[in-house]
C-alpha cells in the first residue's frame, strides 16, 4: 500500500515537486536523483575530484573510522567497507541525524536502512564501482532539547513523552555539543519510566537490557546512540561516523579557513537563491554572515562579526581579533564547527560522497546550497529522497477493513469522525419517536372516539393507558440514546487509536514515535520487515504491515 506524498497533509511544495516535478527545481540541484545516468556522472566526476589538493589520504580517514567503529561495536561488513574506502573506486552513500536518544524518531533507522540498501542497489548497478553506507551523527548539535526526549504510545493509545534532564533539571540554554554530554544517575530514571510505560511482551525484557547497557551513567550520548543503533540493524555494513573527533576535524581546516576568510559569500550565495525560491517556495534555512559555530569552555557558540576585524561569540562576552580566530583555527581546529550551511560541504570534502539520503527539510535546504558548494570548490552530490513508512499495526488495519477505509483517510480525524458516526449511529431518534408519538397519537385519538359511544367511562380509562404508553416512549427513547452515545465513544476511542498510531499529534509516525515502541512489540523482526519490505525507488508514503503481535501481559 503506497501513497503518494502530494496526497498526504503537511508536506512542503518543494519537497513534492522534487518528487514529482522535479523539472522545476532542477537548476537547484547538481543531478537528477531519478536518472542513472545522472548517478554515473556524479560518480565519475567524484573519481575524478576527490582528495585533488586535500590535506589528507583515504588511509588517514579509514584508519580514524576503523578506531571509532571498534567504539561502537560496529560488526564485521562495517569494517570490511572501511577497508574498501581506501579504494580509489569505493563512494560513500551518506545520510545523518542528531544523536538523539535511543535514535530519536524512527525515522533514523529508516535513513540507516535506505543508506544500506541504495549502496547495495548501486553496487549492484555499477559493478566497476563500490559503494558504502556511512551515517554521519550530528555530535557537534548543541540543541539538546532536541534529542533528550522520546515519544511511546501506552496501552491506553495515547503519546507519552519521555525527557531525561541532565541533573535532573530544566536549563534556560543548552549550549553544550552532544558528544561533551555524560549520563549521570538521572538517566537511570528515564530508562525506568519506559520500562514501565512499554507493556509485557515477548521482547520486553531482551529490549530492556540492550537499552540499559547503553544507556547508563558515565556512558557519552553518541556512544550511547552508535551502539545502540548498531545493536538495533546488525551487521549490515553500515560505517558510523563522529565527525566531533579531533582526528577528523583537523581535515576541516580549509573548510573553516574558507568560510571565515569569505565571508559572506556563503550567506550571500543562500541568500540569492533563496530570493529565486521563495518566489514560488517556503525558504527552509536563513544563512548566517559567518556559518561557523565556536566551542568555547565547553559551550558552542555562533561565531559573529563585529566592526574592525573583530569576531564575538554570540550569547557570550567572547572576543577575538581576526588574527586571534585565525591563530585558533590553526592551533585548535577541533574547537570550530559547521552550521546546518557548512555542514554538507564538510561532509562532502572529507568523504567520496555520490548520495546524500535526506528526508523533506533536508531536501528543501539542500535547494539553496548548490552555490554555496561552488565558493568551496566542492560539488553537490546526488541528494536522495530518504523513504516515508508508516508501520500500519493490525489494531488499526482491522478498523480500516471493519469500516471500509482507506489509508489517506485516516489523515483527516474530523471527516473521519463525521463519517463513522453517520454510518453507525443509525436513524434520529428524536425525528423517529417524535413521528412515532405523532401517529400513534392520532390512531389513538380516533379509536377512543368510536368506542366512547359504547362506555365514557371506560374509553376514559383505556385513554389514560394510552397517555401513560405514549409517556413510555421517552424512557425508550433515553434508553436507545444512550446505547447510540456508547456505541459512538467506542467508534470514538477507535478513532483516537487511530490517530495516535497513525498521525500522531498532526505529524506522521516516523516523525515522533520512537522505534522502541514496535521492537517492544515484534521484536528485532520488525527492522527485518522494514529491510527486507522497502522500496528505494518507490518515492510514494509506503505503509508496512508487520508480523502478528505477539504480547504476553499479565
Amino acid at each position: 500500500m503506497n501513497i503518494p506524498a502530494s496526497d498526504l497533509p503537511g508536506q512542503n511544495e518543494l519537497y513534492t515537486d522534487y518528487l514529482y516535478h522535479f523539472e522545476n527545481l532542477r537548476k537547484y540541484f547538481e543531478y537528477d536523483y531519478r536518472s542513472l545516468e545522472e548517478i554515473f556522472k556524479c560518480i565519475e566526476y567524484k573519481k575524478e575530484t576527490y582528495l585533488n589538493g586535500k590535506n589528507f589520504f583515504r588511509t588517514e580517514v579509514t584508519e580514524i573510522l576503523n578506531d571509532q567503529n571498534s567504539a561502537f561495536c560496529s560488526g564485521d561488513k562495517a569494517f570490511s567497507n572501511i577497508r574498501l574506502l581506501n579504494d580509489n573506486n569505493t563512494f560513500a552513500i551518506v545520510t545523518g541525524q542528531q544523536t538523539g536518544l535511543l535514535t530519536g524518531p524512527f525515522y533514523t533507522i529508516l535513513k540507516a536502512l535506505n543508506a544500506i540498501r541504495l549502496s547495495e542497489f548501486l553496487n549492484d548497478k555499477f559493478r566497476e564501482f563500490k559503494f558504502v553506507p556511512l551515517f554521519w551523527m550530528e555530535a557537534d548539535d548543541h540543541d539538546f532539547k532536541e534529542i533528550n526526549n522520546i515519544n511511546l504510545l501506552t496501552q491506553d493509545n495515547k503519546i507519552q513523552n519521555i525527557e531525561y534532564l541532565i541533573n535532573g533539571e530544566e536549563q534556560d540554554k543548552y549550549l553544550k555539543p552532544a558528544s561533551g554530554i555524560i549520563f549521570d544517575n538521572f538517566i537511570n530514571e528515564f530508562t525506568n519510566k519506559i520500562d514501565e510505560l512499554l507493556q509485557n511482551s515477548d521482547f520486553k525484557n531482551e529490549l530492556m537490557n540492550n537499552i540499559r547497557n547503553f544507556y547508563k551513567p558515565g556512558n557519552n550520548v553518541v556512544l550511547a546512540f552508535a551502539g545502540f543503533i548498531n545493536s538495533l540493524i546488525g551487521d549490515r555494513g553500515l560505517i558510523l561516523v563522529n565527525p566531533s573527533d579531533a582526528r577528523l576535524k583537523k581535515f576541516f581546516k580549509p573548510v573553516f579557513k574558507r568560510e571565515l576568510g569569505t565571508a559572506p559569500h556563503s550567506c550571500e550565495a543562500v541568500i540569492d537563491t533563496s530570493d529565486e525560491l521563495e518566489a514560488v517556495y517556503t525558504a527552509q534555512i536563513k544563512p548566517k554572515v559567518v556559518n561557523l559555530f565556536y566551542i568555547h569552555e565547553d559551550n558552542r557558540y555562533l561565531i559573529e562579526t563585529r566592526e574592525n576585524e573583530v569576531y564575538a561569540l554570540k550569547h557570550s562576552r567572547q572576543k577575538f581579533s581576526k588574527d586571534e580566530l585565525f591563530a585558533l583555527l590553526e592551533d585548535h581546529t577541533e574547537r570550530f564547527s559547521w552550521n546546518v550551511v557548512t555542514r554538507p560541504v564538510c561532509q562532502d570534502y572529507l568523504f567520496p560522497t555520490v548520495a546524500y539520503i535526506g528526508g523533506p527539510s533536508e531536501i528543501a535546504y539542500f535547494a539553496q546550497l548548490k552555490n554555496v558548494y561552488k565558493i568551496f570548490e566542492e560539488s553537490m552530490p546526488v541528494i536522495y529522497p530518504r523513504i516515508s513508512v508508516t508501520i500500519l499495526e493490525n489494531k488499526v488495519k482491522n478498523f480500516m477493513d471493519k469500516f471500509n477505509l482507506t489509508f489517506a483517510e485516516l489523515f483527516n480525524e474530523k471527516e473521519l469522525a463525521r463519517k463513522l458516526i453517520a454510518a453507525s449511529s443509525g436513524p434520529d431518534l428524536d425525528s423517529l419517536f417524535a413521528d412515532m408519538k405523532e401517529k400513534l397519537t392520532g390512531l389513538f385519538y380516533s379509536y377512543e372516539k368510536e368506542l366512547g359511544s359504547i362506555d365514557e367511562n371506560q374509553t376514559a380509562s383505556f385513554t389514560k393507558r394510552n397517555k401513560q404508553f405514549l409517556d413510555s416512549l421517552d424512557v425508550a427513547k433515553e434508553k436507545y440514546l444512550n446505547l447510540q452515545t456508547k456505541k459512538n465513544e467506542v467508534i470514538s476511542g477507535k478513532l483516537n487509536m487511530v490517530s495516535a498510531n497513525i498521525y500522531p499529534g498532526n505529524n506522521f509516525q516516523e516523525r515522533v514515535v520512537n522505534i522502541i515502541y514496535f521492537l517492544n512489540k515484534y521484536g528485532l523482526n520488525i527492522i527485518n520487515r522494514l529491510y527486507e519490505e522497502i522500496k528505494i525507488d518507490d518515492f510514494t508514503h509506503q505503509v508496512i504491515t508487520p508480523e502478528p503481535e505477539q504480547i504476553n501481559s499479565d
